[in-house]
């Protein structure tokens, strides 16, 4: 199915990528010795460090890294981690006219610790927005902006709960967005999810669709009666449930079927894969591909970023 000339159709494709970005770090270490203060704790020696962009950063490269145009907007403070993420944009030739440095808050960090080639633990570094009508002013003003200046194809929603997209400025989006006949793609986390209504594309992945499906009280454990629920609140298009090494789920309000996966992996990293899935996806739905096909070309995305280290994109040529 995913022929040269299918996703050949991918290439100079405007999308806009609204959403929390962040920076990902990953830091290896090593154990020779406990600490002579705290005797059961370890001393970890530095061996090496690894910055990706991370977030709707990520979606915005894996946008790029398939031949098509990706149109950033979102915030980060005024700090280090900001510095890292505008170098890698830079580096990728990915423009950074939309992303708004706001001096109040932090950059999002999350920060992955190894020991010996094992995971550790993760440390989350992130803000509150103090001021977020006037964070929303300018974020709404980016993608107006950019819609004038870019006549993009569509707009992808990449909601991590981290505060940027939130009650205020959900509907505003939306509003813009069939304002100017947007195909509009969401992937959406645990809050704020019944406010994306009537979206060509919803992707939650399985454990978001479970908080859901019980605040929706739907008792059966059903993918379809789920579905079925879910549209009759939010009405959108399409809805692509990713389930991991089980493949995903599809359904358009009539029918629906399950797309698996044809092999495994032992130990997959998961880390990035549901930016790929989305940005391949939100593609798909672009260049008018069914969703079946959006499925198998989705499945196939996850499956080769799940092989790669840390946070790493899916290239064109990967996906032919």
């Amino acid at each position: 199915m995913s022929s040269v000339t299918d996703i050949s159709k991918f290439e100079n494709k405007r999308i806009i990528v609204v959403g929390d970005i962040m920076l990902d770090e990953f830091v290896y270490t090593s154990h020779t010795r406990n600490s002579p203060e705290h005797a059961a704790t370890p001393v970890l020696f530095i061996q090496e460090k690894k910055q990706y962009l991370g977030g709707a950063a990520n979606v915005a490269l894996n946008i790029k890294k398939l031949n098509a145009i990706p149109y950033l907007v979102g915030t980060v403070g005024d700090d280090d981690a900001a510095k890292s993420i505008y170098a890698m944009l830079h580096k990728e030739d990915i423009s950074n006219h939309y992303v708004h440095t706001n001096p109040r808050q932090s950059t999002t960090k999350k920060l992955r610790i190894f020991q010996d080639k094992q995971p550790v633990f993760r440390l989350d570094a992130e803000d509150v927005n103090e001021y977020p009508d006037l964070v929303n002013h300018f974020i709404l003003k980016n993608i107006q902006t950019a819609i004038t200046n870019h006549k993009p194809h569509a707009i992808i929603l990449q909601d991590y709960n981290k505060g940027l997209l939130n009650a205020a400025i959900i509907p505003e989006i939306l509003k813009l967005a069939k304002q100017h006949n947007l195909l509009i793609c969401v992937d959406p986390k645990f809050d704020n999810w019944e406010l994306y209504q009537e979206v060509d594309l919803f992707k939650p992945n399985l454990n978001e669709l479970k908080v859901m499906s019980d605040k929706l009280k739907v008792v059966e454990n059903d993918l379809n009666i789920i579905a079925d629920a879910l549209h009759s609140k939010i009405h959108f298009k399409n809805l692509l449930v990713t389930m991991g090494a089980d493949g995903n789920f599809i359904f358009d309000g009539n029918n629906s079927s399950f797309n698996t996966q044809h092999s495994t992996l032992e130990n997959p990293d998961v880390c990035g894969a549901g930016d790929a899935v989305i940005a391949v996806a939100s593609l798909g739905l672009v260049c008018g591909f069914t969703l079946e096909q959006i499925a198998e070309l989705s499945n196939k995305a996850g499956f080769i970023v799940c092989q790669k280290e840390n946070v790493q994109p899916v290239t064109f040529e990967e996906l032919l």
